[in-house]
């Protein structure tokens, strides 16, 4: 089957080609027979005439033969001319109809010509030759007589001789002629009867499967497009969007989703102005930045991807009024995509969102990330506050807060609230804020200073009522519960540092304690490693005196110092520069302090601010050295891979060098930890510190020397 390219109508258009076929075909066909019969009716009117001819051409030769026996010139009495030249005229007229006939010609009938074409039917074609046979003596006699000239008389004899004797035989064939003429006209007529009504039926019924395909089709296209229109609808009525499209003159289409209305709080958008419904709910500079915006978009040799960005109805407040009479607040996001047709930007498609709850829930994050960083401010303040200075402060603040609460309550506006009195509040709440600044509380300060401006606002006014005093006992309320938030703040910390707390409340450093021999040779061997790895570093020590200690405790403590001070080298005090990037000093700092726990244990405590115990770092050495599977790596938890650090041959560096690399430095602090009865305790953070907590029995081995207790603090 060849391929016209014609798709889905490709049946519909061969069916309607055929049809015209049909009809051309049978237009043709009518024409040509049509023209056939009516040459044929023509014939027929000739084929009789030449039969009247034959008998008037034996009238007129009776009529001069008689005129001229009786000897009258002719019946009106005058010359017989007219009744010869009629004679000759018949005779002419009789040659050349059968001469047309015979050889095909064109004949004088009526008031035009008209074509004769030669028969092809054989028994018309031997009636044809057998008239003209006869004719032929009969037209010999006539030529002569019409060669004479006009003043000789004619004679009729050998005429009429030959005339009479054939003239029922011409009129018999004359009539044949006419009867064959008949039928084959009838003939003719019937196959145009059969061709129209053929090819009418075919015609009929080629139409009829046109309309048939056609209606199929028609159905077809029909159930599809009113399936896409009701899935169209469907989307628009159910996504919670708004939808449109705005094509160049800024005119919204006349599809919207149904969310539309409801999200720009607009009804009847469709074939609307968009910047004019726009214009209303957004400031002015807003409408015009978002007018060039969309005309931008518009413009064929823009990319979008290079002004997408720039959209100033990303994130829109818009103000409707409710039902109610409230006014709500809310916000709209507005976006817009090219819609193209043949390479050129013929609509954008508009999606319209409301994101209020979005943005509220953003704005309460915020808000609760600053609170958070404000309670994190002032627990880190709490933290490094003197305790006994903030107890003071605290028991001051409650104090001052109860007088001033009394002068609240006493100093109504029937008693009267001088000025003095608020001077007094003045005092109390000032005094207050400078020792919360002192102590570097600083969202209690503003709380306070939130309350002065609340006084001042009360000292400008001479004349003081009972509802002017509400928002300072408001204020007031909220200063007792910060207070009280510092004071359970306080509990808890003390309650946590009484349980997880690994490094205990240090002494101020003393000199003397600073300059003794250990302190100067710890000191002397961390700056020694410091070089050989091009790092920096600091040691300062705070605590007892070792030479007061037992000899098998101080050399047991001088050995673990010196293990923890290479091991801080090596592996947690970073480089000058990685310290810097990450805003450190660029020397690490190690803190050293040994301190009688007052238990029976010395507790010697060890910190650095490097890189901390990284756990991944551990779990890769643990697979390395075969200490764990790839399985057991992975599913050790944080606790087990701290503890691997003092397995004898573990170690997170890859090298070996004189200081670090074969896992044994760890190894040995446990071991000598172990057999003197003692326990570890570990705390790190990633990338801020590492701090050692070593008990060790200040009688001896104790009971439990086999066992070593290792604890990770929380970071």
């Amino acid at each position: 089957m060849f391929k016209l390219g014609l798709g889905k109508y490709r049946t519909i258009i061969v069916l309607i080609t055929l049809f015209l076929v049909f009809d051309v075909g049978v237009l043709a066909m009518t024409f040509l027979i049509s023209k056939q019969i009516a040459s044929d009716a023509v014939s027929l009117n000739l084929a009789g005439q030449q039969r009247t001819l034959v008998q008037q051409l034996t009238k007129t030769a009776l009529l001069l033969e008689q005129d001229a026996t009786q000897g009258i010139i002719d019946s009106s009495g005058q010359s017989s001319f007219s009744e010869l030249k009629e004679l000759i005229g018949t005779a002419d007229q009789f040659n050349s109809t059968l001469d047309a006939f015979h050889q095909g010609g064109r004949m004088v009938e009526g008031r035009g010509k008209v074509a004769l074409t030669p028969q092809d039917d054989e028994q018309a074609a031997e009636q044809f030759k057998l008239l003209e046979e006869m004719w032929v003596p009969i037209n010999v006699e006539l030529q002569k007589i019409k060669q004479l000239k006009s003043d000789t008389k004619p004679d009729l004899g050998p005429l009429l001789q030959v005339l009479v004797a054939d003239n029922l035989n011409l009129l018999t064939v004359s009539n044949m002629l006419t009867s064959r003429m008949e039928s084959l006209s009838a003939t003719k007529a019937t196959n145009l009867r059969i061709v129209q009504v053929a090819g009418i039926s075919l015609a009929l019924v080629n139409f009829g499967f046109i309309l048939y395909f056609f209606l199929r089709q028609l159905r077809t296209s029909d159930r599809a497009v009113e399936r896409a229109q009701k899935e169209t609808e469907d989307i628009l009525r159910t996504t919670q969007e708004g939808l449109f499209l705005l094509d160049t003159e800024f005119r919204v289409g006349l599809q919207t989703s149904q969310a539309l209305s409801k999200i720009l709080g607009i009804s009847d958008l469709a074939g609307r102005d968009f910047l004019a419904l726009l214009k209303p709910i957004v400031t002015p500079k807003t409408f015009e930045t978002a007018k060039e915006y969309i005309e931008l978009l518009l413009r064929h040799d823009v990319k979008e991807k290079l002004v997408a960005s720039l959209n100033p109805l990303d994130c829109i407040e818009v103000s409707a009024a409710q039902p109610n009479g409230a006014i709500e607040s809310r916000f709209l996001n507005i976006r817009f995509n090219r819609v193209f047709d043949a390479g050129k930007v013929t609509h954008l498609l508009v999606t319209a969102t409301d994101i209020t709850r979005r943005v509220r829930l953003e704005r309460e994050l915020k808000e609760s990330e600053r609170k958070v960083q404000d309670q994190m401010g002032m627990m880190v303040h709490i933290l490094q506050a003197d305790p006994s200075l903030l107890q003071e402060f605290l028991r001051n603040a409650i104090k001052g807060l109860d007088q001033i609460n009394e002068e609240l309550r006493t100093g109504t506006a029937t008693a009267g609230m001088s000025a003095k009195r608020i001077d007094m509040l003045f005092r109390i709440s000032h005094r207050l804020k400078g020792d919360a600044n002192a102590l570097k509380l600083e969202a209690i300060a503003q709380s306070l200073h939130a309350f002065e401006n609340l006084l001042d606002g009360l000292r400008a006014n001479p004349s003081l009522r009972n509802e002017d005093f509400l928002p300072v006992t408001v204020r007031v309320k909220g200063l007792y519960a910060e207070i009280h938030a510092i004071q359970d703040a306080l509990t808890r910390v003390a309650q946590v540092r009484g349980v997880v707390t690994v490094e205990p409340p240090k002494p101020a450093q003393d000199p003397a304690i600073a300059a003794l021999p250990f302190v100067h040779q710890w000191r002397n061997f961390a700056q020694e490693i410091a070089q050989r790895h091009k790092k920096a570093a600091e040691l300062s020590y705070q605590g007892l005196d070792l030479a007061t200690l037992a000899l098998p405790l101080r050399e047991a403590i001088n050995s673990i110092v010196n293990q923890f001070i290479r091991n801080a080298m090596t592996h947690g005090v970073e480089s000058p520069v990685e310290r810097k990037q990450r805003g450190k000093p660029e020397a690490g700092r190690i803190s050293v302090y040994v301190s009688d726990a007052g238990d029976g244990y010395l507790e010697l405590s060890f910190r650095d601010d490097g890189a901390g115990i990284d756990p991944e770092k551990i779990r890769e050495a643990a697979v390395r050295t075969g200490r764990l599977d790839a399985t057991a790596a992975g599913l050790a938890d944080m606790r087990k891979l701290i503890s691997m650090i003092f397995e004898p041959g573990v170690s997170t560096r890859e090298t070996v060098d004189e200081d670090a690399g074969r896992g044994v430095g760890l190894d040995t602090v446990k071991d000598m930890v172990a057999r003197m009865g003692g326990r570890v305790r570990i705390g790190t953070t990633v990338g801020e510190y590492c701090h050692f907590r070593v008990q060790l029995p200040l009688g001896g081995v104790a009971a439990n020397a086999s066992i070593m207790d290792t604890n990770q603090e929380a970071a």
